[in-house]
Formats: structure tokens, sequence, C-alpha cells
């Protein structure tokens, strides 16, 4: 006579929207319309990576979100989110890779061109202890650069005099 299974191995696909985030634990609820608006457990957000590459992002509450659910409907994972009428995809390009957060930054890279945009909703900041920028003309518009504290468009210079002397610094 065959061994009746002590676990049941069955899963099911359902698509939820995103009731509750944790982002210490990485992981959210979400009510699935289509099982009368039940709330999941709380269920992991998969992510591309979580090793030594890191990817960290979660979806915000009232995403459609895909869902791996087992067969009691007590555990499972999230797929990733839904593209919708709501929330429709940003671009539709294969050549784009584009990140759009809701302040409305976005970073992308067009593999067809090689160009990387970045618009920014606020500063862009870079911190490392040595930046090279190089092969290439750097174009500034819209503004002054100022390096070390000295304006490039208002600085000063010292110790002019006529004939092939040179200028004193900025200041």
């Amino acid at each position: 006579m065959p061994q009746v299974p002590t676990h049941n191995f069955g899963a099911t696909y359902q698509e939820g929207i995103v009731s509750q985030v944790d982002a210490k634990r990485h992981k959210i609820k979400a009510t699935i319309p289509a099982l009368e608006d039940f709330e999941t457990a709380w269920l992991t957000y998969l992510a591309p990576n979580a090793g030594g590459n890191q990817f960290y992002c979660l979806p915000d509450v009232g995403e459609l979100v895909a869902i791996l659910l087992d067969a009691l409907g007590e555990g499972g994972c999230v797929l990733g989110t839904i593209y919708n009428n709501q929330d429709p995809a940003p671009a539709s390009s294969n050549d784009i890779w584009l990140k759009k957060f809701s302040n409305g930054t976005t970073i992308e890279h067009d593999r067809k061109t090689g160009n990387i945009t970045i618009h920014a909703a606020g500063k862009v900041i870079i911190n490392d202890s040595n930046i090279d920028i190089n092969n290439g003309t750097v174009t500034v518009s819209g503004g002054d650069v100022i390096a070390d504290g000295i304006s490039l468009k208002n600085h000063v210079h010292g110790g002019v005099m006529g004939g092939p002397s040179d200028t004193g610094k900025p200041k």
C-alpha cells in the first residue's frame, strides 16, 4: 500500500495588493481580492541579489504583487510587483534599464547608446577619497562650478601685472 504523504507540497499563484510593509525583515502582507480580500501572513519579498552584491527595494502599500502561496495560504513569498493601469511601466524598450522613484528621481541606462542619465529630485552627492573623470570633455551648464570654495564664475585673481607674468592664485 502506498504511503500517504505527510506534507502538502501544493502551491497557488495569486495576485494581491500590498497592505503592510516590514522594512527591517524585508517582508510584506497583502490582501488577495480573488480570495475575498484575505490578508496573507508576513511573506518574504524576493530580491534579485542578497549575498555579496545586494539590491534592496520594497514595494509601497497599494502596489499590485505576484504571490506564491502554500496550499494552506499560511506561507509563501512575493515574486515581485506587476505593472498595471494604475502603475504603468515607465519605459517601453528592451534597451532601457530604468529605476524610477516616487519623488521623481530616475536613473536610466540605455544599452544601445551606452548613455546613463540621472534626473535627481534633490542633490547628487558622490563621496569617495578620490574621484577621477577621464576620456572626454566635461560640460557644465546652468550654474557655477565651485571647487574648494572657489567659484569658477566669480573668483578673482591677485597679482595681475602686464606682460608675460602669471596671475596669482584664484581667491
